[in-house]
């Protein structure tokens, strides 16, 4: 019944919109991967902006009080996981930026 209250009260709902939004985030940095170093910037740069607004998002999100502990943790695994996808696609964009000479040592 608690799982039912938490899904209700929003947090599986946000949760879920931000992987969908990292989900997307990750198909554009797939075509920014394929494209050619003259057109990657526009897939960058778009990625860039869903990165940032993943993260704005994960910011502002906490567990919702009266969860039990092991809600908690299921809520901080799941958010933790988010954030290791963003960062994972992180380093990723920097790689890229690197292999153009976009970013200069």
């Amino acid at each position: 019944m608690r799982r039912a209250v938490l899904a209700e009260g929003g947090g599986d709902r946000v949760f879920e919109r931000i992987e969908q939004m990292r989900d997307k985030a990750e198909a554009a940095l797939a075509q920014a991967e394929k494209s050619s170093p003259g057109e990657r910037h526009v897939h960058m740069k778009e990625h860039m902006h869903m990165l940032e607004s993943i993260m704005s998002q994960l910011h502002k999100e906490h567990p919702a009080p009266g969860m039990t502990t092991a809600e908690h943790l299921a809520w901080m695994e799941r958010h933790d996981k988010l954030v290791d996808d963003v960062l994972g696609q992180m380093m990723r964009e920097h790689k890229l930026m690197m292999a153009d000479k976009e970013c200069h040592p």
